[in-house]
C-alpha cells in the first residue's frame, strides 16, 4: 500500500475517533433506528426492535421500532428499547399482533466499537398464542439474552452508522405454543443509525 494512502486511513481513523468520543460522553442522549431481520425459519420473529417487512407464501410481517439510551460514564449507556410487529396470515385471515422490549447496556469501546448485551421480550397483545403473555407470567416467557458487536462510522459529528452482529440466546423454555412463532436463537445482521444528543 502507499505510504500516502496509509497516511490517509491512519488520519481518518484518528479523525472519526475523535468525533465520536464527544459524542460518547457521561451525559449524552442516545437514539437508534435501524434494521432487524426475521429469523429462520423466517416466521420465527424474535427479538425485534428495529424495522423490517418480509413476505413469503401469504404471510405478512411487519416490524418498526427504535431504542433509545443514556450516557452514565463515558463510552457507557442504559439502553431501552421498545418493537411493534404485526403478523398477518393473509390464507387463513388471521392477524396477531405484538411488543417487543429490550433493557441492556451499550459500551462505546475506544468510542468506535460499539459492544452491547441486553434482555429482549415479546408480549403478545391479542393473547392468540395460549397463557404466555410475559416475561412476568408463570407461563414461559419469550425472552432473550442478546449479544451484539459492531463498528461505528460518524457520518457526522452527531450521527453514526452502525453495522453490527448479533446473537440472540433463547431464554424461553420449549413446549409451549408460543416457541412456534417466538423462540429459538436467532443470528441478525443489522444496520443502525445512531443520533446522539
Amino acid at each position: 500500500m502507499h505510504p500516502s494512502i496509509k497516511n490517509y486511513l491512519a488520519f481518518l481513523f484518528i479523525s472519526l475517533s475523535h468525533i465520536s468520543f464527544a459524542q460518547t460522553e457521561k451525559g449524552h442522549i442516545l437514539l437508534e433506528v435501524g434494521t432487524s431481520s426475521f429469523g429462520e425459519p423466517a416466521v420465527k420473529q424474535g427479538a425485534s426492535t428495529g424495522m423490517n417487512l418480509w413476505i413469503s407464501d401469504g404471510t405478512t410481517l411487519f416490524s418498526i421500532g427504535a431504542e433509545g439510551g443514556y450516557f452514565i460514564k463515558d463510552n457507557l449507556a442504559l439502553k431501552v428499547g421498545l418493537g411493534y410487529t404485526e403478523n398477518r396470515n393473509n390464507v387463513e385471515v388471521e392477524v396477531t399482533n405484538f411488543f417487543t422490549y429490550k433493557v441492556g447496556v451499550k459500551n462505546y469501546f475506544k468510542g468506535v466499537i460499539p459492544l452491547q448485551a441486553d434482555f429482549t421480550g415479546a408480549v403478545n397483545i391479542d393473547g392468540s398464542f395460549g397463557e404466555v403473555s410475559s416475561p412476568l407470567s408463570t407461563s414461559s416467557p419469550a425472552l432473550w439474552l442478546g449479544l451484539q458487536g459492531g463498528y461505528a462510522f460518524f457520518l457526522k459529528e452527531n450521527i453514526a452508522f452502525e453495522p453490527a452482529i448479533r446473537y440472540n440466546i433463547d431464554l424461553g423454555e420449549s413446549g409451549t405454543e408460543f416457541e412456534d412463532f417466538f423462540e429459538g436463537t436467532i443470528f441478525e445482521l443489522k444496520f443502525n443509525f445512531s443520533i446522539f444528543f
